[in-house]
């Protein structure tokens, strides 16, 4: 039988910054393409190496390039095909684009492993790269699937504020909040492991928030009155550091150090959601909830997030899901503020009575007395999450600004400290800013880390956004180490 010819070489790990894209490629790549390599990267692995030509040029592989940029990783796998003429690089450029685009679906087969997937759980569909629409076409009448909703991308500060919707805001809707609108982040990461990043009066670092001395770093002198969070759903997600492998341990490494960044009196407060595999919904945090326990903290509440109506949808049986939890340790109480204003504010009470544990019914005190104008708010935190994509084009798990705000308005004071762990695209900085809270935080990626200053200059050009350690802004730390990759680029080329 006939052999294909092979010319290529092992597959070797090449810094990115060496790597030199092919300046007549005709193959765009939107932002949002670009996004979904990435997260296929993530879920999956970098599975198919790009292919380059002995200096180093690219010959088939752009996109992957461009999605390893946006994560910030340093090397990626390479191939090295010698020997082609430049008119053959050229078609086969050409050739590797086009020849797939030639393919064809049974969409029968096609709409029986799309419901496989959704019936197995697990993943997110949008890593098939299929759109809703095209999903909902495949299942023939049913509505978009998402395997996990997640957190949303936006909230009604009307909610969260404890006042009824705006007018002309429809059953199901949410008004919009400029806040959670989405940002553009620069497409090849600037911020680098190590940075503290000074955003207004609020410390971003991007670091490892199970390290003492980068907690220690973050936090300096300071001390917080509150941790908000909403970390990783058990292994659930892919994100730009590769997922969750052990998710008790990361968890286990990250309190363990409350003690370096909370006062005594600190309330932490933690967003968790559902997860179900196997046709049951899994209790993935029993391990560390009795893990607190052990190390002090009592496991002083559980709240229930309503976000409103579910999303359409077919749950495996299931119904729309529509909440998560937020889960409130303490080693003291702490009175919440009351933040919710009275429905009858200034009107009299009436004559009643309060029945004791032990069934005795006891005279009412406050007969007469006019109700309050404020009262604490409830346990089920009833804040709208958008429906609408947003900002999870850039990160796959996003809250919307309100669920924070909401609660740093319960249980921290104007200019006391929140510490954020797990601080994402910066969601919980943009509350502290909007509430006058100072936060304290850590991100592991530098990509989201970039999203998160992406959103604060967004909302707060004025607001500087500097380098701690130098006083530099961000677009002339940007400016200095896009030269110094082109340099870098540059040596490796010469070489």
């Amino acid at each position: 039988m006939p052999q294909a010819p092979w010319a290529a070489s092992a597959v070797e790990a090449r810094a990115v910054a060496s790597l030199l894209p092919y300046a007549g490629n005709a193959r765009t790549h939107s932002d949002e393409q670009v996004a979904q390599i990435a997260a296929s990267i993530l879920e999956f692995g970098f599975v198919a190496p790009v292919l380059v030509d002995e200096r180093g040029e690219v010959i088939a592989g752009h996109g992957r390039l461009l999605a390893a940029q946006s994560l910030g990783l340093a090397t990626v796998p390479t191939i090295v095909r010698a020997g082609l003429t430049e008119a053959q690089k050229a078609a086969y450029r050409l050739a590797d684009n086009r020849i797939a685009l030639n393919a064809g679906w049974d969409e029968a087969l096609l709409a029986t492993e799309v419901a496989k997937l959704q019936e197995m759980g697990g993943i997110d569909l949008a890593l098939t790269g299929f759109g809703a629409e095209e999903i909902d076409r495949l299942l023939a009448g049913l509505e978009a699937v998402a395997t996990e909703p997640g957190n949303g991308a936006v909230a009604s500060p009307t909610v969260a504020t404890g006042n009824p919707p705006d007018e002309g805001v429809g059953e199901g809707e949410a008004a919009e909040d400029p806040a959670d609108a989405e940002a553009v982040a620069p497409r090849a990461a600037v911020t680098r492991l190590g940075d503290l990043w000074m955003l207004g009066e609020h410390r971003l670092l991007c670091g490892d928030s199970t390290d003492a001395a980068s907690v220690a770093r973050v936090m300096e002198t300071e001390r917080a009155a509150l941790l908000f969070t909403s970390p990783p759903y058990g292994n659930q997600r892919a994100y730009t550091t590769g997922g969750v492998s052990d998710w008790d341990a990361l968890m286990q490494g990250v309190f363990r150090h409350l003690g370096a960044a909370l006062r005594p009196d600190g309330q932490v407060l933690v967003n968790l959601g559902l997860i179900h595999r196997d046709g049951e919904w899994q209790p993935y945090w029993q391990g560390w909830l009795d893990w607190m326990r052990a190390q002090g903290w009592r496991r002083f509440a559980l709240y229930a997030w309503d976000q409103g109506p579910g999303l359409p949808g077919d749950w495996n049986g299931r119904l729309a899901p529509a909440f998560e939890l937020v889960f409130h340790f303490n080693r003291e109480a702490r009175p919440p503020n009351k933040i919710v204003p009275c429905k009858w504010a200034g009107t009299p009470n009436k004559g009643s009575g309060l029945r004791a544990a032990d069934g005795e019914v006891k005279a009412y005190t406050h007969i007469g007395l006019p109700v309050q104008d404020m009262r604490i708010p409830d346990s089920v935190l009833r804040i709208t999450r958008h429906k609408a994509r947003g900002i999870e084009t850039e990160h796959p798990a996003v809250f919307p600004v309100a669920l924070p705000e909401f609660l740093m308005r319960a249980y921290a004071e104007e200019g006391e400290v929140v510490f954020e762990p797990f601080a994402g695209s910066g969601t919980t900085i943009l509350a502290g800013q909007r509430t006058g809270r100072r936060v304290c935080a850590i991100e592991l990626a530098p990509a989201y880390v970039d999203l998160a200053i992406a959103r604060w200059r967004m909302l707060h050009p004025d607001l500087p956004v500097t380098l701690a350690d130098d006083g530099r802004d961000y677009d002339a730390v940007a400016a200095a180490r896009a030269g110094d990759a082109v340099q870098a680029g540059e040596a490796a080329h010469a070489a």
